[in-house]
């Protein structure tokens, strides 16, 4: 059975859909400039992948080719979920909450034909007809609501297929006549939906893969003590410590309370629910993370409950745990954080009511992989890369090719980015190389193409913020590595080639995510001033620009200063005197905190402060605050 994951790079995050087919992953990315918000299988070839921005787009994955694309109504964010019904007919695009308050919130649902995505059913509200238990959705907007307009739609949960086909859900605070909690069916053809109320508490209901049970927490009844529960021990009177109640959807009734735990011990929170395919049984998560213990445990529909597992190997430890696969005849994996642990079915039948697993037996695995490797989905993005062509590895052919870039980012630098990265291959000679590898090789061998990087990178410079703001980014655009800007491989090539080239140098500094991006302060600027030294007063002046820019990143140091960080101070000592490093040091000052690009959290004062506690912390700095309180004095007499 094919086997669908969401992948992508730490860049392009979410960005591949992958089906796994006979062994095989294939890799398939359909939406360029844009992430996977949600994705689905449908039938034996199709797949349905939504895009944050609202895009809905129907994928013959055995093809590689698009069957047919759409918008969704509305505005974003489109933190939507994808429902599939079992005979492939139709897809559900939903908004829904978690039961986790008495929160009402502006949920939405979108039901389209899975053949060509026209859409059938648009529900942002629901209008009752004479009070009475049928509906239908509303396409209007229910907010604000007015008199005669439709209520707020309100789902929570997930949505389900009942046996009969109709796509339903639980409605909240949003039924005729008042009720707090129902069950919604959509009626297969129209937009007629149908209301079943249900206990008015705030709880989880899990459906199992047929819709025909639901099983939810027992509910005690608003005073009164709880119901009493069929249970199997001879010790006196039936107790009821952890329970659940089960329900069926045809008739809305309540069948049965299963008792997990007997005794008197407050219940823990049941935090998922896990049915196996034939619905004889399911499997129940207690707990939170935070509780620093979980456990699980099979319940049979017949009221035959498991021991409780927990595992050693997380015993008190805030470890983030799920059902992975409760189908498997010899035993039930559940996965921590990555890892994969498992329950031997076998188990099952012990007496005690409780057994914990030890690590020689729970069949750990270490990040079993849920999608392809990671240089493979790489790979794969490489192939959608734009392609800058170099006739041969000259200085001639490699300026021709950085012109004829530069052009292409001046006249269209969004079209170049897939979502917000820029990374590029370039094709030498007839043969693909990396843009890391393509500029190493460049700054290894000396190439000459100075003034063609130069002007590669102040055109970047220049148009990036225009597109980050058009294209509603976030402060920046990455580059083709992890923690990298984009161009970043030119600009290490560019300093390395010519270490006065801290002008551009500067900008490059300016324009990033400093609270984020971390490879041009912390590997890039350490390479250059290793390469080429602090050599005149030019570079120490860059080297003061450069501290500031720390302090706008936001970071803080607990011993010394920035001016300290790769020994701009010291190379001071040896190069200018006091009065001259201050003075250099007031006109860096006052020109970093008249740019308002920059966007410093910090003003003038508290940057000088900074630089000041700097200077501090050696001999000659403190002869530059003396000489720096010098000219303070001076100015105030002339003022």
């Amino acid at each position: 059975m094919p086997r669908l994951a969401i992948t992508g790079t730490e860049q392009r995050y979410n960005t591949v859909a992958a089906v796994e087919d006979g062994g095989r992953w294939r890799m398939i990315l359909p939406f360029p400039q844009d992430s996977i918000r949600a994705a689905a299988l449908v039938g034996a070839a199709g797949l349905v992948c939504l895009s944050d921005d609202g895009e809905l787009c129907l994928i013959d994955w055995r093809a590689g080719r698009d069957r047919v694309r759409r918008r969704l109504p509305g505005e974003g964010p489109f933190n939507h979920k994808l429902f599939v019904t079992r005979d492939a007919d139709r897809i559900a695009v939903y908004r829904s909450h978690g039961p986790k308050n008495d929160e009402q919130y502006f949920d939405d649902i979108v039901v389209l034909r899975a053949s060509d995505l026209e859409i059938l059913q648009h529900g942002r509200g629901l209008v009752w007809h004479a009070d009475g238990p049928v509906g239908s959705l509303s396409p209007e907007e229910a907010y604000p609501p007015r008199p005669d307009g439709p209520t707020i739609l309100t789902i929570h949960g997930d949505l389900f297929e009942d046996p009969g086909g109709r796509l339903a859900f639980i409605g909240f605070r949003c039924g005729p006549g008042g009720s707090a909690y129902g069950l919604c069916r959509l009626e297969r053809a129209g937009a007629t939906l149908r209301y079943d109320p249900l206990p008015d508490a705030v709880r989880p209901y899990w459906f199992s893969p047929s819709g025909r049970y639901a099983v939810t927490p027992h509910s005690v009844p608003r005073g009164g003590p709880p119901e009493a529960a069929a249970d199997t021990g001879d010790a006196g009177p039936p107790r009821l410590g952890q329970a659940v109640e089960l329900w069926t959807t045809g008739p809305v009734a309540r069948a049965a309370t299963l008792v997990a735990r007997p005794g008197s011990e407050p219940p823990r929170a049941i935090t998922e629910v896990a049915w196996e395919p034939d619905e004889r049984a399911f499997w129940i998560k207690s707990g939170y993370f935070w509780d620093r213990t979980t456990d699980f445990q099979r319940i049979g529909l017949d009221g035959t409950r498991s021991p409780v597992f927990s595992f050693a190997r997380y015993d008190g430890a805030k470890a983030v745990s799920a059902f992975a696969d409760v189908a498997d005849a010899e035993r039930v994996e559940i996965r921590f954080f990555s890892d994969s642990v498992y329950i031997p079915r076998a188990r099952c039948a012990d007496a005690a009511p409780a057994r914990t697993i030890t690590p020689e037996e729970d069949g750990y695995r270490p990040r079993p992989s849920a999608g392809p490797s990671a240089s493979a989905v790489r790979r794969f993005l490489a192939r959608s890369q734009p392609v800058v062509t170099v006739a041969a590895f000259s200085a001639a052919a490699i300026a021709e090719a950085l012109d004829a870039l530069t052009g292409r980012i001046r006249a269209d630098l969004g079209g170049l980015l897939r979502g917000d990265v820029l990374a590029l291959t370039f094709e030498v000679g007839g043969r693909a190389m990396t843009e890391s590898a393509f500029f190493a090789r460049i700054a290894r061998e000396r190439v000459a193409v100075v003034p063609a990087l130069r002007a590669l990178l102040m055109t970047y410079l220049a148009v990036q913020p225009g597109v980050v703001e058009a294209r509603k980014l976030y402060r920046q655009i990455w580059g083709p590595e992890d923690d990298q800007g984009a161009l970043a491989p030119a600009m290490q090539a560019l300093i390395h080639l010519d270490p006065t080239a801290h002008d551009v140098f500067r900008d490059y500094l300016a324009q990033r995510d400093g609270e984020h991006e971390v490879y041009s302060t912390d590997v890039m600027m350490r390479t250059y001033i290793a390469e080429a030294g602090w050599r005149d007063r030019a570079m120490i002046r860059f080297g003061v620009y450069f501290a500031l820019i720390r302090y706008r990143d936001g970071l803080i140091t607990l011993s010394g200063g920035f001016l300290e960080e790769y020994g701009v101070l010291d190379a001071a000592a040896g190069l200018l005197e006091p009065a001259d490093f201050a003075a250099l040091i007031l006109e860096e000052l006052d020109g970093f905190a008249a740019r308002p690009d920059l966007d410093c959290r910090l003003g003038r004062d508290d940057l000088y402060r900074e630089l000041r506690a700097s200077l501090a912390t050696t001999a000659y700095g403190r002869t530059v605050l003396t000489a720096l309180a010098a000219r303070s004095a001076a100015s105030s007499r002339l003022a």
